[in-house]
């Protein structure tokens, strides 16, 4: 007897174990559960999605979005790209204080750094490291291995930023065009390049049915562009209000250099990159978030949705990837995107001081890219795009073309024409409204 009641009661213990033990293991899965619920649900709403993502989700819920987006004053759709409101905000977007964490000794009540501070030529400051580096074995700021006329041609525009008459004239032709909800677009363009400018609004109204030309705002660096500029019914700015004279300045470096037509400075390259820049710091200042770019661009895509993505809310500025090795990158000036913050503003108006770089170097993007290297500058939050959604288009970089590119950038100074029509990319035909067949004989002989 007692050994039959020893065996029941071992059995009936084991039962009972079985049966608790059973109770925990379901109420740890179950808690397990609760608990994987709660952080997946944290993290959907904290992350933010990546700039594709972002665009993606805005097309599938219809060109406005799920959220409502506000509108402007003219009555068309704001972008959120403009001005990021975050109570947090250490890079200090929405005052005029700089990013927390930057060298606040150095630019501390600064607007701006003359070249004699910058020092662009000093290695410590972020001088010479690379084939192509600003250089200059006689002065740190690169200033005495110059020309004269070098510095003759920028003193023009360094002097019409802060001149008065210039500047009101300026800032009101701004402000009675552009509304402060929407990016300006800026393209500094001459006449050999007019019809690539027609040729990305008309690729505008092709890929997403929209006239860019109201929110497009042309620096002319000659009469003729400005002239056709109008004609266009585009928003133009005459060189005379940079205090540029652009037809002397390129008949007088044609004749000192002996340059050829294939030269981009005689085309004023110089004096479109010197305008646009002084331009650009205006419209900081003035509290515009602007798009800058070449005119040999082509938009795939409307880039504004991209660029208002939550991805790339906490950015100062944005370019596109030049794939190389030298100091002529990683930055590619023919696609910017800036937002007017404090150092933002600081960093454009620095640039205005080093222009006559930009004729000694006949070109532009060496010097970008070597302030951006400064060590002044390293709380300047720059984002280097995706190469794949921003693409240099070459003949061996059409195969990456897909419907997630959303821009293409003819970049060199050859076959530009040639490239686009391959690719089916070339839009100013008659079947564009803005088209003109007179502007046909200002294509460049060597891009076609």
């Amino acid at each position: 007897v007692s050994g039959y009641l020893s065996v029941s009661m071992s059995r009936l213990t084991w039962q009972w174990m079985v049966r608790i033990g059973s109770i925990i293991l379901l109420v740890a899965v179950v808690d397990l559960w609760s608990h994987l619920w709660r952080v997946s649900g944290n993290i959907t709403s904290k992350c933010s999605p990546s700039p594709l993502q972002y665009m993606q989700e805005k097309m599938m819920n219809g060109s406005r979005g799920s959220e409502k987006e506000k509108r402007t004053k003219s009555g068309r759709d704001s972008y959120d790209i403009v001005s990021p409101k975050e109570e947090y905000d250490p890079l200090h977007f929405n005052d005029d204080e700089l990013p927390d964490g930057t060298l606040k000794a150095e630019l501390k009540d600064r607007d701006y750094f003359p070249l004699e501070d910058v020092k662009l030529c000093k290695v410590a400051a972020g001088g010479p490291w690379s084939r192509r580096s600003m250089s200059c074995d006689i002065d740190e700021t690169c200033l005495n291995c110059s020309k004269p006329w070098h510095r003759a041609q920028a003193s023009r525009l360094t002097s019409a930023l802060p001149d008065p008459k210039l500047s009101a004239a300026r800032q009101e032709f701004i402000a009675q065009r552009f509304d402060k909800g929407r990016p300006i677009i800026v393209i500094a363009t001459n006449k050999h390049h007019f019809p690539y400018l027609l040729n990305w609004a008309c690729g505008c109204r092709h890929h997403f049915n929209e006239d860019i030309r109201q929110d497009t705002l042309v620096l002319a660096a000659d009469g003729e562009t400005y002239e056709y500029s109008n004609e266009a019914g585009l928003h133009v700015m005459h060189p005379s209000m940079f205090n540029v004279s652009p037809r002397h300045l390129n008949e007088t470096w044609a004749k000192m250099m002996n340059l050829t037509r294939n030269n981009v400075a005689k085309m004023g390259f110089p004096d479109s990159m010197a305008m646009l820049v002084t331009c650009l710091t205006e419209l900081l200042h003035m509290k515009y978030t602007v798009i800058t770019q070449d005119a040999d661009v082509v938009w795939r895509n409307d880039v504004r949705k991209y660029l208002s993505s939550p991805g790339l809310r906490n950015i100062h500025l944005a370019t596109q990837m030049a794939p190389r090795a030298d100091a002529q990158g990683p930055v590619n000036t023919g696609f910017v995107f800036m937002r007017p913050a404090k150092i933002t503003r600081v960093f454009m108006r620095t640039l205005v001081e080093l222009l006559v770089f930009f004729y000694m170097r006949v070109d532009d993007q060496v010097v970008w890219n070597s302030l951006l290297r400064h060590y002044v500058f390293r709380q300047l939050h720059v984002s280097i795009l995706p190469r794949k959604h921003f693409l240099d288009l070459h003949d061996h970089t059409a195969s990456w073309i897909d419907e997630n590119t959303q821009i293409l950038h003819t970049v060199s100074n050859v076959k530009k024409i040639r490239r686009l029509r391959t690719h089916h990319e070339w839009h100013f035909t008659e079947t564009c409204p803005w088209f003109n067949a007179e502007l046909e004989k200002l294509y460049p002989e060597w891009d076609l």
